[in-house]
């Protein structure tokens, strides 16, 4: 994201000082030919059309920008999405779940909405919420190999899932997230 905000500027400041170089120029070599009040005509023109075309330029170096950064996050998205694995991210301050891909929606059989309103505890049997707890507490920054754990699917059935687990800052609030990834 710096590098394209950086090349917009480095586009605007090279577009300003050749407006502002080659019109000036011209202006001197029109200045003896032209009566002085239709040169600071053109030069109030000339500040306006700079304004004007700069405005413009910025607007589309802006859009192109923008579009390329939408589909780089779309790209990267759909590394999560469209994973077969089920992958999961929760809030670690809450344990609730933030985002949850197709492939565990289709794995536990919960609905996008049902996993929504529930927590990594949600899923866990009661006997392993201590070491739910300790495991979250004992995240490293990188990837975590968090072993195999027992799940509860939305029929009530147990399963054993091998989780390895990456620590991620959300930007926004700075929270601390984890993406966690489950293999059966």
């Amino acid at each position: 994201m710096r590098s394209g905000a950086l090349k917009i500027a480095f586009i605007y400041v090279a577009a300003g000082v050749l407006w502002i170089t080659l019109s000036d120029k011209l202006l001197l070599a029109l200045q003896s030919h032209l009566d002085l009040q239709v040169v600071l005509f053109i030069s109030s023109i000339k500040g306006i059309g700079y304004v004007v075309l700069t405005g413009v330029l910025l607007y589309k170096l802006i859009r192109i920008h923008t579009k390329r950064l939408s589909e780089s996050e779309r790209r990267y998205r759909s590394y999560f999405d469209d994973n077969p694995n089920p992958m999961w991210i929760i809030d670690l301050r809450t344990l609730a779940f933030m985002a949850v891909n197709e492939a565990a929606i289709v794995f536990y059989g919960y609905s996008r909405e049902e996993f929504y309103r529930m927590n990594v505890l949600s899923i866990s049997p009661p006997e392993d919420i201590n070491a739910v707890y300790s495991a979250v507490r004992e995240l490293q920054p990188g990837m975590n190999d968090n072993g195999i754990w027992r799940h509860r699917k939305k029929d009530g059935t147990f399963v054993n899932v091998e989780i390895t687990s990456h620590l991620i800052r959300k930007q926004k609030n700075g929270n601390l997230m984890a993406m966690i990834k489950g293999l059966n």
